[in-house]
């Protein structure tokens, strides 16, 4: 029963990110055809002129020291795995490794594989290593599965340097995330972008996770670099489930968009994405594959039902920076070393119970004999909250969750309301909301801190024009 309350509230936060409830019912016609009539054409691209209405997403083939390397499998839908890279407990890759870890994603239906990106600690591998994880991928399921490589950097040079390199090691498409740390505006992400795409015949997939580059790419410019005919999808890891349903409108079918949060995949896809760039996945494909295939049937039902034992592990595998979790359960899974690179270093004492608790709940360990089952937040002092602001457009209540949960606390929706759209010609992303959460803490103490860090939150950020209150216990409904 507590486990069943546990993933309730799991599944509460989840339906926070997908502001999606009130989408559906206040997106129009008129912001589609407005913001489509403002967006630059095809055209606008120099090396879109002679190709307008054409989408360039299969690789050519590429060439090797001379020989031709296969390329060109589409971008799939469903389940891609951001995938961590095996490495012994002295810190060396382990490609042997590697591979069975690629043999067995292919035999539990990954839909494509994402290599060299964050969970890969990319940053951390030198350029030889990276050519050795690149070519073993392609020679393990090249032609089977698609093969993504993480290639953006702060410097638009050198990612165009590294996305040349990908394609000669038969990568199937690019994965770019925004420059980190130097917070280009909208207009330097334009260009940025487009040069990429200019300088290199590979399809490219935009990566927007502003959590960790302090830039986030608005749908605007999203939907203008769409136009490029090598640009062909999107990883979101905003949380924001609202831009889904207008970058589908816009962009059209045949622009990928897969979630970059494995929280708020599920209802991502079925708000019309088609995937997810997932973590979890690393530990249970097979369960992933099928939230996703019931996501794009539009099986509300059946992809919940999936979902529900994966909640935990969507959340405890951040427990620390991500990849720390993941590598941690796969060597607890015996799928490989407990090898990680510095500055990162092994999962904490006291995270461990609580990842091996997610990987028993989803069925990716036994439960050890003699072992209790974890206790969660049943019985824990609480407090009700009101969270009013701009909840969703300057990333308010993701942040306020995450404070939650890294001070180990725990929450659960009590009630959710938005403002309706003001604004005829276009959709306002900038509306109050408000969300009333019952937060749990370990002790009165822990609770309190929950709550000061929650205030902090508000007064620092202010352009979400955020406001906290203590309810009473029975006051949960937040004002329409």
């Amino acid at each position: 029963e507590r486990e069943a309350m546990k993933r309730h509230r799991a599944a509460d936060r989840r339906r926070v990110s997908l502001s999606m409830l009130m989408f559906a019912h206040l997106a129009s016609a008129a912001f589609i055809a407005s913001r489509s009539a403002l967006l630059p054409t095809p055209a606008t691209h120099p090396s879109a002129a002679a190709t307008a209405g054409t989408r360039a997403c299969v690789a050519t083939a590429p060439r090797r020291g001379g020989e031709a390397v296969m390329a060109g499998m589409p971008l799939p839908a469903g389940s891609l795995v951001a995938l961590a890279t095996p490495m012994t407990s002295t810190g060396e890759v382990d490609i042997a490794t590697l591979r069975e870890l690629l043999r067995w994603h292919k035999a539990e239906g990954t839909d494509g594989v994402v290599i060299l990106g964050t969970t890969g600690e990319a940053s951390t591998l030198t350029s030889a290593e990276k050519e050795e994880v690149m070519a073993a991928t392609r020679e393990e399921v090249g032609g089977e599965m698609a093969i993504l490589v993480g290639t953006g950097t702060i410097s638009t040079e050198a990612t165009i340097a590294a996305t040349k390199q990908a394609k000669l090691f038969g990568a199937d498409a690019a994965l770019v995330v925004t420059p980190y740390y130097v917070k280009p505006s909208q207009a330097g992400l334009v260009a940025h972008f487009t040069r990429i795409a200019d300088a290199v015949e590979l399809p490219i997939v935009l990566y927007n996770v502003p959590g960790r580059t302090g830039v986030d790419m608005s749908v605007e410019t999203t939907v203008a670099l769409s136009r490029h005919p090598r640009i062909c999808g999107l990883k979101d890891a905003t949380g924001d489930n609202t831009r889904a349903a207008p970058m589908r409108a816009v962009c059209g079918d045949d622009f990928r968009l897969y979630s970059g949060e494995d929280a708020a995949a599920r209802e991502y896809v079925l708000q019309g994405g088609d995937g997810v760039i997932s973590v979890t996945a690393n530990v249970a494909p097979a369960a992933v594959a099928a939230v996703m295939a019931s996501g794009r049937a539009g099986d509300a039902a059946a992809a919940l039902a999936a979902d529900g034992p994966l909640m935990a592990l969507h959340r405890d595998l951040f427990c620390e920076a991500n990849p720390i979790p993941v590598k941690w359960a796969l060597h607890k899974m015996g799928r490989m070393g407990e090898g990680i690179r510095s500055p990162l270093s092994p999962l904490g004492v006291a995270f461990q119970p609580r990842v091996a608790g997610a990987l028993q709940q989803a069925g990716c360990i036994a439960s050890e004999e003699g072992a209790s089952a974890a206790a969660g937040s049943v019985g824990w002092p609480s407090r009700d909250l009101l969270l009013q602001g701009h909840l969703f457009d300057q990333g308010l209540i993701n942040q306020a969750l995450d404070i939650i949960e890294k001070q180990n606390g725990d929450f659960e929706i009590l009630a959710f309301s938005v403002q309706p759209n003001d604004q005829n010609s276009e959709f306002n992303f900038r509306r109050t909301s408000s969300v009333s959460l019952r937060v749990f803490g370990v002790d009165a103490s822990a609770l309190e801190d929950i709550t000061r860090r929650l205030r902090a939150l508000v007064d620092v950020l202010e352009s979400a024009e955020g406001s906290l209150t203590i309810l009473p216990a029975k006051a949960a409904a937040p004002p329409a």
